[in-house]
């Protein structure tokens, strides 16, 4: 019988995606279907492949957050960002420089493009001009996707994970999490103390001018996506692109649910396009974070420098099962360091060759204004 899930869950697919389909042509027969939208995610690659990403929506205008100033406001907005309608079999142009490729959505919208940049192109980021041809394509506007390159400059790659290691969101407690996903918004929410001015010297690296790619993973669904891109950038938080999960019917079974497996597919793609680099993989001890990098050590011996928790109080066995999986990496090749805060992780980085000394006090200066500052919200 399990064998005719994965069978039963493409149906299931193909049969809502056929459902879309019919409810928008009785919608906009009746003129009450709203305009069609393009929503561009961060794609990434070396000079040779880059993979360019973004869905294809029914528009759903979401209230400004600072117009939003009651619960129920924020409760609306959550509800538009999680019920949207996708458009499969949307058939979108893709153009870069005088390079031009077309692609075609999924049962979900999700547009996944692999192809070859422009001869000469840099590292760093670059924009794409996407484009939808059809079905209506009339009134649509072209929106451009950032990509970015990693080249020859770039000195290792971070991978770093979202919930509770970058943003508060309580993961190990089922109504925290709740709230933080659908009743709290971006600008009211903190992240840790530090985290932005440690990501940056990694960004910068031991040169200080390496531009090392940061990347992004998280449960949280592709829905929060603009959510979380502007939390990064409110916060001026290195952006990176960021790795998330489709949440609801998939052609991979219904999600949340299953565990955080989902998180190893999108590390190893990673890994695998940017073969060139070593990675430094951060996360917490609040989820599998810890077992997932582990096994990622197994999988791509010499590719990991160090593995960063952070530890997430509260679990009392927790402790003897990361001494278990320190063990684990080590024989590995790599290093698991659990650290208290970014502080003790940049310093960790320093000796390592990673991140430059003079990044520390930085990161020690931008640790204490973030704490106070956190504490005088919770005071208020």
């Amino acid at each position: 019988m399990p064998d005719l899930y994965p069978l039963l869950f493409r149906f299931a697919v193909k049969v809502d995606a056929h459902y879309d389909v019919l409810s928008r042509r009785v919608r906009k027969g009746l003129g009450i279907a709203p305009p069609l939208r393009i929503l561009p995610y961060r794609g990434y690659g070396t000079p040779e492949r880059v993979v360019i990403k973004a869905r294809v929506l029914e528009e759903r205008k979401v209230t400004p957050q600072r117009q939003r100033h009651t619960l129920m406001s924020s409760a609306v907005a959550s509800y538009k960002r999680y019920m949207t309608r996708e458009i499969a079999s949307a058939h979108v142009a893709v153009r870069w420089g005088d390079k031009r490729w077309e692609g075609t959505t999924d049962e979900e919208g999700f547009l996944e493009l692999w192809v070859p940049p422009p001869e000469g192109v840099r590292s760093g980021w670059h924009m794409v001009e996407l484009e939808l041809l059809s079905p209506e394509a009339e009134g649509v506007p072209r929106v451009s996707a950032p990509v970015r390159v990693a080249g020859t400059s770039a000195e290792l790659g971070v991978i770093s994970d979202i919930d509770d290691t970058v943003i508060a969101t309580g993961v190990t407690d089922p109504l925290k999490r709740a709230w933080a996903l659908f009743l709290t918004e971006h600008r009211g929410r903190l992240p840790f103390p530090g985290v932005d001015a440690f990501y940056a010297a990694l960004q910068a690296g031991a040169s200080g001018s390496a531009d090392n790619p940061i990347f992004y993973v998280s449960s949280s669904p592709w829905n929060l996506y603009e959510h979380l891109d502007e939390f990064l950038s409110i916060h001026r938080i290195p952006i990176g692109p960021l790795l998330l999960r489709d949440w609801g019917l998939s052609r991979h079974g219904f999600a949340p649910g299953g565990g955080h497996g989902h998180k190893l597919d999108k590390i190893r793609g990673v890994l695998e396009t940017l073969s060139h680099l070593p990675f430094v993989l951060i996360g917490d001890s609040g989820q599998e974070d810890a077992e997932h990098y582990r096994t990622i050590v197994r999988e791509y011996p010499g590719r990991i420098r160090c593995v960063y928790i952070r530890n997430v109080p509260g679990r009392s066995k927790r402790g003897e099962e990361m001494e278990t999986i320190a063990k684990d990496i080590r024989d590995g090749g790599s290093e698991l360091v659990v650290v208290d805060d970014t502080v003790a992780a940049a310093r960790h980085a320093a000796r390592a060759g990673w991140i430059r000394w003079e990044e520390v006090p930085e990161v020690e200066a931008h640790r204490r204004e973030d704490a106070a500052r956190s504490a005088l919200g919770e005071r208020g």
